[in-house]
């Protein structure tokens, strides 16, 4: 894909700028400078999402929007430690989940209908030195039909924008169609599905007419994708697994709603110390089993408090130093220095205008948690995080 003396000048150049390169194109009439500002542009934007393959000075980046859609490495592991044996990969895209499925020690099969993109992965794939994996170009569901094949594991990745470029997040509307492949789940077969981290599990889940487990992927508490396993033992109330790839034990929470449902949540003040879920926690909808032993502030305030500190909470841990109203007074007496970090949680004013309103910078040690209490009135608390 690239000659020796444009893998030469993007190494040269990896840390420039890419729109001042492009100004000195003219320099460089032996070189397609747009390519390779494209690519340069890819290896600066993936260099923390993909440093494998960015590490690899032969690796050819496809267009952006092929990147735009394409998991993480830490991601594409994870994934891969979800399957085993034959597997199909229906929306092969870039190939890093293909890779990372062969890298687990699968047999894949990867289809791509852009005949462009099938070309350019089965090439980084060669280099990457992939083992056991079969590329394909064509339309996947009329792939996996005329195959005659059977997989232990069906993995699709749906395109989440419509014939516009739109962005879509409903199953039904994404390409291919994951409601299709139902029909090919059997006690041998499995299939997996990663979806927007926007989709809402309950809808999902009886489009699907059940699933066995839902995987909320995180990293460093921010969902980064929704995996969706369906098996011949899938049902309506799946177990729901909150994973955080930023620390070594990656999971940190799993139930089910209908646990979430039976529990039964306690309300009051700010105490001793204060609770915020994990990201992955609030898509999940455990907003009453992930406060259990301690008061929640209010039904719709997602915080938690206790007077004896907790340390197994899922999510970060803060001891209070001081609660009191939203007044330019208290806050000039709890915050003679005048920087701090601003969380909402149901309170009607955003934190950018607390700042703004309070003259307030950004930073430090300490946060100031706005937010409705139990009583339906607005109180601010101060608070240091607990490592």
């Amino acid at each position: 894909m690239l000659r020796e003396n444009e893998i030469q000048f993007i190494q040269e150049n990896l840390h420039r700028d890419p729109v001042a390169i492009a100004l000195e194109a003219s320099k460089y009439p032996n070189l397609a400078i747009p390519v390779l500002v494209d690519q340069i542009k890819a290896r600066q934007k993936l260099k923390d999402k993909m440093p494998h393959w960015v590490a690899n000075e032969k690796v050819f980046f496809p267009p952006s929007l092929a990147l735009e859609q394409s998991s993480s490495e830490v991601t594409a592991n994870f994934k891969a430690s979800l399957v085993r044996g034959k597997v199909v990969d229906l929306t092969g895209g870039m190939g890093l989940d293909s890779f990372a499925f062969t890298q687990s020690g699968c047999e894949v099969d990867y289809i791509e209908r852009q005949e462009e993109l099938a070309k350019i992965t089965a090439f980084n794939h060669s280099v990457l030195n992939a083992k056991s994996i079969q590329h394909h170009i064509g339309d996947s569901l009329q792939w996996l039909s005329d195959c005659g094949q059977s997989f232990d594991f069906i993995y699709v990745d749906p395109a989440r924008r419509d014939g516009e470029g739109n962005k879509v997040v409903l199953l039904q509307d994404c390409e291919p169609n994951a409601l299709e492949l139902i029909p090919y789940i059997s006690n041998k077969t499995s299939l997996l599905i990663k979806t927007s981290p926007l989709l809402d599990l309950d809808r999902a889940t009886k489009e699907l007419d059940g699933v066995e487990k839902i995987y909320i992927v995180c990293f460093k508490n921010e969902v980064k994708e929704l995996l969706f396993l369906k098996t011949s033992q899938s049902s309506e109330d799946p177990e729901i697994e909150v994973i955080e790839l930023g620390q070594a034990n990656s999971t940190l929470f799993n139930a089910k709603k209908s646990a979430e449902s039976a529990n039964i949540c306690d309300f009051g003040p700010v105490a001793n110390y204060l609770y915020e879920p994990h990201a992955g926690i609030l898509k999940g909808g455990f907003f009453k089993l992930v406060g259990k032993g301690m008061k929640k502030i209010a039904p719709n305030t997602h915080l938690y408090t206790s007077e004896d500190l907790h340390t197994n909470f899922a999510g970060r841990t803060f001891e209070v130093l001081a609660v009191g109203p939203l007044e330019k007074k208290w806050i000039q007496t709890v915050l003679p220095a005048g920087k701090v970090n601003i969380s909402t949680r149901n309170f009607p004013i955003k934190a950018d205008e607390i700042r703004k309103k309070f003259q307030l910078k950004d930073g430090g040690e300490l946060t100031l948690f706005a937010f409705r209490d139990h009583t339906n009135k607005n109180k601010v608390a101060l608070a240091k995080k607990i490592s």
